[in-house]
């Protein structure tokens, strides 16, 4: 009798792990396209966030005893005293092609009575490159820094996704762009100074940060707002990026 139901039990148990077996691969082979599509997402990711260029740029003026003095005695020799400098940093992002960095272009508006002098740019392949004034170009909201296609080896620059004039990023791809945005500002801790102290936070954006949507750059920070922005209209706003316009000339900001 025992024998019976051992018997009758183990064939229990050996359906059971057929159904379970067969259960396993149906569930596997249904996983394997979302695992090819998380796969492909994080590639895609990482080569947007590679993308991303570190701009330090160099600021000099020279001063003058001119200067530092209101009145000038007969015989006066004017001779210069010191040089100054000043550094500002933003971020910018390598474009296809491997041949361009574009930032903001607040980014090289020189401080008053200062020039440029260079502009040190630090690429996530570890390289680093210095570019000199005459390799910055500027083109309405956006400036562009020619880099050598040496200093670039390994990177994929990103495809831009541009905005026709007088249109919102809402208008160009649709309103679910905003959903994005909104994470895109809170994932970076512009909330507010309050909800930040609450939830230990600090605000990271930079000017400069790339706003990718569908795998293409479509927006630059043009400046960090302390809390998250707000649009007149409700929901979040615009108004803090730099979008990449088709009416730039020579197809600068040519969508692919």
């Amino acid at each position: 009798m025992k024998s019976k139901i051992y018997i009758h039990s183990l064939v229990i148990s050996v359906a059971m792990l057929g159904l379970f077996g067969r259960g396993t691969a149906q569930t596997t082979e249904n996983l394997k396209p979302a695992v090819e599509r998380a796969a492909i997402s994080a590639e895609k990711k990482h080569r947007m966030q590679s993308a991303v260029v570190d701009l330090n740029f160099q600021w000099g003026k020279d001063v003058y005893l001119s200067d530092m003095v209101s009145r000038r005695r007969p015989g006066f020799k004017d001779v210069m005293v010191r040089k100054e400098q000043k550094n500002t940093f933003c971020r910018g992002v390598l474009t296809a092609g491997n041949r361009r960095v574009l930032t903001p272009s607040r980014c090289v508006q020189a401080p008053e009575g200062f020039s440029l002098k260079e502009v040190r740019l630090s690429f996530a392949n570890g390289r680093k490159g210095i570019g000199t004034p005459e390799s910055v170009n500027v083109n309405g909201e956006v400036a562009e820094v020619l880099v050598s296609s040496q200093l670039t080896a390994g990177l994929h620059g990103v495809y831009l996704g541009a905005v026709p004039p007088g249109k919102t990023l809402a208008d160009t791809f649709g309103r679910e762009i905003l959903d994005e945005l909104l994470q895109f500002f809170i994932s970076r801790g512009v909330v507010s100074a309050r909800a930040n102290r609450i939830v230990g936070m600090k605000n990271t954006l930079q000017v400069g940060d790339p706003f990718f949507y569908q795998g293409k750059l479509v927006a630059l920070v043009r400046e960090v707002p302390s809390r998250l922005p707000v649009s007149f209209w409700g929901g979040v706003s615009e108004k803090p990026l730099v979008l990449l316009r088709t009416q730039h000339q020579n197809g600068l900001f040519a969508s692919r």
